[in-house]
This record gives structure tokens, C-alpha cells and sequence, in this order.
């Protein structure tokens, strides 16, 4: 599988990297070997050296994982510093990530939804987002061979432009999303960011 070459400013081609990337095993190349790591209780992964990471434990056993690809700080909603590409990874368990819009058959008991399912009614914009659009609709797509569902935006907030890619996947009854944000002038740093979280993933 070839890799897919980004064009600043084209946003539709990020959710198309996930993709590949989330499909191809990690047979050699990629340097993974020398990728730093990070180690979750349900997963690991490598990230692109030079990042930084930082981790936080909330409610419920749920933990938040955030990379920056200049150490500047990510926000709460998973948006970087200006001139930085930024990647949320949260796991938790369905009912925090969604609080009441999850149905009952997600939340324990009966069937669980899909992650494809799941994708639109756990992620969205930010409040506020101005001109968005849904480059990527959401589609079926595999993590380290476990279905997932992922999805893509591009929006303006707060003045600056914005692209977000999202990625959803289901284990032992937790969801664990990965969101990549970056302004699209950045889209090569994004890409190799989002492929050496997506290759390098492992479930435990």
C-alpha cells in the first residue's frame, strides 16, 4: 500500500493517512524500534520522536493521553498552540465519553453499538467552530486489527483554521479515541504524527 501524499491545506487526504496507516501492520521500517513510547493500561503505541507527552487521570478509570509536535501546551479540546500539531488520545468508559446522548444498549447490558456508530454521537466540533465541513464521512476501518470507525473535519475557531481527524475503537467495554488537530498548512507533520500513533498501536 502506497503512502498518500498531503498537499497543505488539503484536509481530506489526513483521514485517508489514518486509514492506511490504521491497515498496514508494522513489518519493519518507520524507525519504530527507536519511536518513544507510551504505555496505557489498554494499549501501546510509539509516537514521533521530538514530541512530547502528557498523561491525566480522570473520573472513573479514564485517562487522557496528549501529544504536541513542539512541546506546547494541547487544550481541553485537543487544539494545539499555533504552529503545532496536536493528538488526544482518550480512553474511557462509554457513558463518561458520551454522558447521556449514548443509548442505553452502549452503556452496559444488551449489544453494544458499533464504533462506526458510536463516532457521530461521540465526536463533534467545537462549540463555536465557524464554516465546518465534514471532509472525511465516517467509515468503517481497523486499529491493530480490531474494527473501528473514523471521520474528519475541517472548521475555523477561534480565528485560526483547523483540521481534525478522529478515530474510534472499542475494547473490553471502553472506547478509545484518537483525535489528530493541526492547522492544515500543517498536513505532513500531521501525517507522520498520526501514522506513527496508528502503526505503532498495539492492544494489550
Amino acid at each position: 500500500m502506497g503512502r498518500q501524499q498531503l498537499l497543505a491545506g488539503s484536509v481530506v487526504l489526513l483521514v485517508a493517512a489514518a486509514a492506511a496507516a490504521a491497515l498496514l501492520t508494522r513489518a519493519g521500517g518507520h524507525g519504530a524500534s527507536r519511536a518513544p513510547t507510551l504505555s496505557a493500561g489498554l494499549f501501546t503505541t510509539s509516537y514521533e520522536p521530538g514530541w512530547s507527552l502528557t498523561s491525566e487521570a480522570g473520573l472513573r478509570g479514564s485517562h487522557r493521553y496528549q501529544l504536541s509536535s513542539t512541546g506546547a501546551a494541547v487544550d481541553r479540546l485537543g487544539i494545539p498552540a499555533t504552529g503545532a500539531v496536536g493528538i488526544t488520545i482518550d480512553e474511557s468508559a462509554p457513558s463518561i465519553l458520551a454522558s447521556a446522548r449514548l443509548p442505553s444498549a452502549a452503556s452496559g447490558g444488551a449489544p453494544s453499538l458499533s464504533a462506526l456508530e458510536l463516532l457521530p454521537i461521540v465526536v463533534g466540533v467545537p462549540r463555536g467552530a465557524v464554516g465546518v465541513k465534514r471532509t472525511g464521512a465516517p467509515r468503517s476501518i481497523t486499529l491493530d486489527g480490531a474494527e473501528a470507525g473514523e471521520e474528519s473535519y475541517a472548521y475555523t475557531y477561534r480565528g485560526r483554521a483547523n483540521v481534525q481527524a478522529d478515530v474510534l475503537a472499542q475494547r473490553e467495554g471502553r472506547i478509545v479515541l484518537v483525535e489528530l488537530d493541526a492547522e492544515p498548512t500543517l498536513a505532513r507533520r500531521s501525517q507522520a504524527g498520526l501514522e506513527a500513533v496508528t502503526l505503532g498501536w498495539r492492544w494489550r
